[in-house]
């Protein structure tokens, strides 16, 4: 076993390493595993793709029969896909939180009474103790937060909207709560607008909502977007359907996106916390082999570590291009 052990770690290393979609000269391990894997949203579309790339890195590697799942960000779907996973009977099965932990409870449940191992990336599931490799949610709203006054030098008597979730209970809510709470603690004035389902799953239509918005309280100083990184990338057409300058409107939000670089390169975005998606697809994948076949469970990892800003986008740029941020 510890050299079976020493191989898994080997080789998850070496692929952490090499370029997503590269051939590892390593030897795979053979986990002989079958795994469901909610990926979120729509096959390569932001914040997508670095996880698939991951998650199909790690199963390469682990010789994994992996089975994707998109839902479009739609957590009623996710909940479809975890009992579609189940009725599948696979080993393990990597699941996304949005629905909340009562909506998954009857679903979690199923899947113990069958062996069937459960991860969680992207979004936590509170209470259940399953490996979860994601953000800290309430911790990255308020980073958002810091880095946009930080980065946008924003100050008491600023005007500021915040574009989220403020539906207790429903995706991103923590985030955007997090958020609030900076603004609020450093007496910056903010406004919360709610975005739609139907924005959260097409962004374009988020953009004349924000537009209406500028244009109806011209003093705005500054936007944030706690927890969607679709909503991020259109920033930038926000700003110039409303008339506004690069800088004009301080602008933050998630996920880095060929998007976000172009936003941040032209000015229009300020500054992008990025959740770093490659290590939720990878590590899930690695953490329910090592449980299913050692007994190795309850393992955490906080992945929003990055941002991007005008100072390090050229940088990030090529690890966007290859899938990696």
């Amino acid at each position: 076993m510890r050299h079976l052990m020493k191989g898994l770690a080997g080789l998850a290393l070496s692929a952490m390493l090499a370029a997503p979609g590269a051939a590892l000269a390593a030897e795979a391990v053979d986990s002989g595993m079958t795994i469901y894997f909610q990926m979120g949203g729509n096959p390569g579309d932001t914040a997508t793709l670095a996880r698939e790339l991951g998650a199909r890195d790690a199963a390469r590697v682990l010789k994994v029969n992996l089975i994707e799942q998109h839902a479009g960000w739609d957590p009623q779907k996710m909940l479809v896909q975890a009992s579609e996973a189940i009725a599948a009977q696979p080993d393990a099965m990597v699941v996304m939180g949005h629905p909340g932990t009562d909506a998954m409870k009857s679903v979690l449940e199923k899947a113990k009474a069958d062996g069937i191992v459960v991860v969680v990336n992207n979004n936590e599931l509170p209470g259940t103790n399953l490996s979860y490799f994601g953000l800290d949610n309430h911790g990255a709203g308020r980073n958002l937060a810091n880095l946009t006054i930080e980065n946008g030098k924003l100050k008491s008597g600023d005007k500021v909207l915040v574009y989220g979730a403020f539906i207790e209970g429903a995706p991103g809510a923590d985030v955007a709560k997090g958020t609030a709470e900076v603004l609020t603690e450093k007496g910056i004035d903010f406004t919360k607008l709610q975005w739609s389902n139907e924005a959260v799953q097409d962004p374009a239509l988020s953009v004349p909502v924000l537009v209406a918005y500028l244009e109806a309280n011209p003093d705005t100083k500054a936007i944030i977007v706690p927890g969607h990184g679709g909503i991020t990338a259109v920033l930038d057409k926000v700003l110039k359907q409303a008339g506004k300058q690069p800088g004009e409107v301080v602008t933050s939000g998630f996920d880095i996106s060929s998007g976000a670089i172009q936003g941040v390169r032209d000015g229009y975005i300020t500054v992008v916390l990025d959740q770093q998606p490659y290590l939720q697809g990878f590590m899930p994948v690695v953490a329910a082999v090592l449980q299913k076949k050692y007994g190795l469970a309850g393992l955490q990892l906080n992945t929003g570590g990055g941002y991007l800003t005008k100072d390090n986008v050229d940088a990030l740029a090529a690890l966007v291009k290859d899938g990696i941020r």
